[in-house]
């Protein structure tokens, strides 16, 4: 298995590491202000790095990013391709942001690059995603690679990644209601802000979209986005140009040029065909475009679709508290769509064997524990409800336990050890599941402690 980060075993190397970032974090009062102005003029001061890339994809959206990327990086590596990575944020560690031709970046060089960085700025305003955007692109421009794939922070338009003139491809995931009070209140208005990544002429994967998304309309934003650029940026539509589903054990590929039965990836859950499915389409666009003369073959797919390597999206984790009859999951999921997804699997896990599922939730704030929760509550046996430590804006957990009984969930404790939490839902029974939830940096809590 693939190491989930590159921290360094010399404790004054992660101390130096700590003060830096706390730096970074000291020169904007905000933690988010969306705008490329401050990223743009940095940049400037750098040597504009970010024009001086490997063909980029550039991938937005509001759930699916990370995966859609992971499972694109397997198929290009798969053929032998070196590539470069930033996704975010991290679970444990900032090395896991950056990967330098599919090696994860060392605290070593992510200081050297920050030190740099911390010298061009001279204390200038400028956000931590920002200023750490740049220092990857500055280690991208330096180290050979074949493609660069980019994960935006938020958003997309006014992104700090979104400064690329011409992506080879972009890619957008499924849209869904979050940070609505950066992006917007309605799905066309983050629809419009996850759009604002598409180029001229540069072709974009649309992935997956829910009912709800699709009668808003958000297809029509993002056809009016293309057309409003110099030259069309071609849409290649899930369920109108390539369409993927879900078999009983296998899934199903289908474009105007091929026809594939194949294994399903090796993330959890029936929402990870969908992303297989864009990042399949994206490989091929990416491949054509460059020129690879690489074969698009089901064997070749299957192998990439079972080496993925992407924590805490419905990873069963083995946990020291967790009985050989018991199963732990964790995920990151936060907002509607999510729930719905891991509604989806609960209604799976049901049929399947029926074991009680146990919830164990930790939420920000910023998100909405109803729209999460609900699409959960008739699979689950108990909910056990945390905070985030370390977050400031963890929720407030007898706001949580009100809104979680207001749904109707019965089973509501609270809790403030993840091991003792463990210990009390297994107590007693022979078997069940867990899943622990609501937040990426949850799970980097948890994490943390095992690892």
């Amino acid at each position: 298995m693939q190491k989930l980060h590159n921290k360094s075993d010399d404790p004054h190397i992660e101390a130096r590491l700590e003060a830096i970032l706390a730096e970074l974090y000291s020169f904007y009062s905000q933690k988010i202000d969306m705008s490329l102005e401050r990223v743009g003029r940095f940049l400037h001061q750098l040597g504009d790095p970010h024009l001086n890339l490997p063909p980029v994809v550039h991938v937005a959206g509001t759930n699916g990013k990370g995966s859609t990327l992971a499972m694109l990086r397997s198929l290009l590596e798969n053929e032998g391709k070196r590539v470069h990575v930033m996704t975010s944020p991290h679970l444990v560690h900032p090395t896991e942001r950056i990967r330098l031709a599919g090696e994860l970046i060392s605290s070593n060089y992510l200081i050297e690059l920050l030190e740099e960085c911390l010298a061009v700025n001279r204390n200038e305003p400028i956000t931590f995603f920002e200023m750490f955007t740049a220092a990857t692109y500055l280690a991208f421009s330096r180290i050979p690679a074949d493609i660069c794939l980019l994960e935006t922070g938020m958003g997309g338009r006014l992104d700090a990644s979104n400064v690329v003139p011409d992506p080879i491809c972009t890619i957008i995931t499924t849209i869904s209601k979050d940070h609505e009070k950066f992006l917007g209140d309605t799905l066309p208005k983050i629809a419009f802000e996850k759009a604002g990544i598409m180029k001229a002429g540069a072709p974009c994967v649309i992935g997956y979209q829910t009912p709800d998304a699709l009668r808003a309309g958000i297809l029509d934003v993002f056809q009016k986005q293309s057309k409003a650029l110099p030259t069309d940026a071609p849409l290649f539509i899930y369920n109108q140009d390539w369409f993927i589903d879900p078999l009983d054990d296998a899934m199903h590929f289908k474009s105007s040029e091929y026809d594939f039965t194949l294994n399903r990836p090796n993330l959890l859950g029936e929402h990870q065909v969908y992303n297989a499915g864009a990042a399949i389409t994206a490989f091929d666009l990416i491949n054509k475009r460059m020129n690879w003369g690489m074969t698009l073959s089901p064997d070749a797919i299957n192998k990439a679709m079972g080496i993925i390597h992407w924590p805490g999206r419905l990873q069963k984790f083995a946990h020291p508290c967790i009985t050989k009859q018991w199963e732990l999951y964790l995920d990151g999921g936060h907002n509607d769509s999510a729930g719905q997804f891991l509604g989806t699997q609960a209604a799976i896990w049901q049929v399947q064997d029926n074991k009680d599922l146990h919830l164990i939730v930790a939420m920000v704030n910023r998100k909405n524990p109803r729209e999460f929760l609900a699409p959960l509550l008739p699979y689950a046996k108990s909910l056990t409800l945390m905070e985030i430590k370390g977050e400031e804006t963890s929720y407030d957990l007898k706001e949580l336990e009100k809104i979680a009984l207001n749904l109707g969930f019965t089973d509501v404790k609270r809790a403030s050890d993840f091991n003792q939490a463990i210990l009390d839902i297994t107590d007693g029974k022979d078997n069940g599941r867990i899943l622990t939830t609501g937040s990426l940096y949850f799970l980097g809590n948890i994490l943390a402690e095992i690892a």
